[in-house]
């Protein structure tokens, strides 16, 4: 586990110490989970992928959806963890607000997203689709990319997804944000093993910054919502 994973995870450990049991919903789980839950927990899971649905070994309950559109019934989750999926939807915002209604009061909503106001974030929304599957193809299979069968899904990357642009809307809908991170491409441990891509890319994102007047932010982030008793939902 990563060192913004362990600190997330210790937070999330603390949070729900005093809970008996938890509901606990991965938004676009895939087939592997970034947050581990000691208690006596119910884990269900949404993804529009039905091969990492079937990949999931560790799920109680597997739903076949988008979570876009997809209904749940209101407080039906103690705990929602949503990582590195809402850059791939072309409406956000509509998932942040069936989160809210799914949450219970004084429920969390985990998310993990790369941040559109970085150099990697901004490579990545103005790079055509066919440039992300040869980049993520090299990246997972050390540049074989005709032996890998993985295909990314999509990337949209919106701006109301930025942290500022998050956190406003979060407030609006009674969410708290009790919880932020940041952390950067550039510690990945693949980035590190290509010694003159991690410094052109550090680089890069220095000058950006100061260019920027360090507007231009990390590559990636961690946010944590909590709903208060008295939720304004945005309709």
């Amino acid at each position: 586990m990563s060192a913004e994973f362990k600190r997330l995870q210790s937070f999330i450990d603390s949070e729900t110490a005093e809970k008996q049991s938890l509901r606990i919903l991965e938004a676009g789980c895939g087939s592997i989970s970034y947050i581990h839950f000691e208690q006596d927990a119910h884990l269900t899971g949404i993804d529009i992928s039905e091969s990492q649905l079937e990949g999931n070994s560790y799920l109680n309950e597997k739903i076949l959806g988008d979570v876009q559109n997809h209904s749940f019934p209101p407080g039906s989750f103690d705990v929602i963890v949503c990582v590195d999926v809402l850059e791939h939807l072309p409406r956000p915002e509509l998932a942040l607000d069936s989160f809210c209604k799914a949450v219970t009061d004084d429920g969390l909503i985990v998310l993990k997203i790369p941040n559109v106001l970085s150099v990697k974030g901004l490579a990545t929304k103005i790079l055509p689709y066919w440039m992300h599957k040869y980049a993520y193809k090299y990246m997972t299979r050390g540049g074989n990319s005709k032996d890998s069968k993985i295909e990314p899904f999509k990337t949209y990357l919106r701006f109301s997804i930025a942290p500022n642009a998050l956190k406003k809307r979060a407030k609006n809908m009674g969410l708290e944000t009790v919880y932020f991170d940041t952390y950067d491409f550039a510690s990945n441990k693949w980035i590190k093993t290509k010694k003159f891509l991690r410094m052109t890319y550090m680089a890069t994102r220095n000058i950006v910054r100061f260019l920027s007047f360090n507007k231009i932010g990390c590559s990636e982030y961690i946010c944590v919502l909590k709903k208060s008793d008295n939720e304004k939902v945005m309709p």
